[in-house]
Parts: structure tokens; sequence; C-alpha cells
């Protein structure tokens, strides 16, 4: 689930116990981003069928200043990056993926990004916060995603 927490002291430590009252386990989680008071924080929940979810999505709306912007299955724990860079290295190295899908497989993988695709770098467009323009050779990268880069 995708939460966007209060970004202060203790706020954290509420949804986890909320999580915790509705029978969910929390397996993983990752700051994503914050800005503005509040930060956007990835949990990996593990929680007993979809009347749990349900009760779990209820109770996290109830909460005050905290807002669920995405309950779902899980694309993978937060970290499992490693796994995907081991596979599409070697799949690169076999051949089986040419050099342009492995740079997007890899980089878009590795920036969580929605899209990711390759462009002549005279069809780039203008980077911002939540575009990410990388320039190879002769073609760029872009990136895109439903929240902001960071500057690491």
């Amino acid at each position: 689930m995708r939460v966007a927490v209060p970004d202060r002291p203790g706020a954290l430590a509420a949804l986890a116990g909320a999580i915790g009252e509705q029978g969910g386990d929390i397996q993983a989680v990752e700051v994503v981003d914050h800005a503005q008071g509040e930060a956007l924080d990835d949990l990996v929940v593990w929680i007993d069928g979809p009347e749990r979810l349900r009760a779990l999505v209820a109770c996290v709306d109830e909460l005050d200043g905290f807002r669920l912007v995405h309950a779902g299955p899980s694309r993978g724990h937060p970290g499992d990056a490693v796994t995907r860079v081991a596979m599409g290295l070697g799949a690169l190295l076999d051949t089986s993926m040419t050099e342009d899908h492995a740079l997007v497989t890899l980089v878009g993988g590795l920036l969580r990004a929605d899209s990711a695709e390759m462009l002549p770098a005279e069809d780039a467009p203008r980077a911002d916060a939540k575009t990410l323009v990388l320039p190879f050779a002769d073609r760029v990268l872009v990136a895109r995603r439903d929240y902001r880069f960071t500057e690491t």
C-alpha cells in the first residue's frame, strides 16, 4: 500500500498500529518521498483476505491527516531491485535482450518508473520532477512516474 503520512514524529507508528489492529503484518517499509509536511510511504503488508483488506483500507481512511494513495497486490518488496538487476544483466549477457530493452528494463525497474522508453535525443522531452531524461549516446532514456524523482 502507498500512504501519504504526516511528516511528524510518531505518524508512522500510528499507521503501523492501525495496520496491526486490523490483523496486518508489515513486511517492508520504504519512504518514497517527503515534501511539504507529508511523507509518501510504500508498505508491504500481509493481510488475510479481501474482507480484512477492506477493513484496513477503511481504518487508514479514518486516520486524521493520512491519505491512502493505493492499496493492491504487491509488486514485490522494496529492495528486491537486486534480483531484477541480476536477471536483467543475465538476459543482456546471454543476448536474449537487446541493449535498449535492457536499459529500459533495468533503469526503469530500479527507479520504479511507471513508464520508461528509449527515444532519439532530438525527441527528448523536458525533464521535470516526475520525468527523468538520461542520455545514452545519440538516444535518451525517458523515465516517468507519478511521484517525483529525488536528487539521489
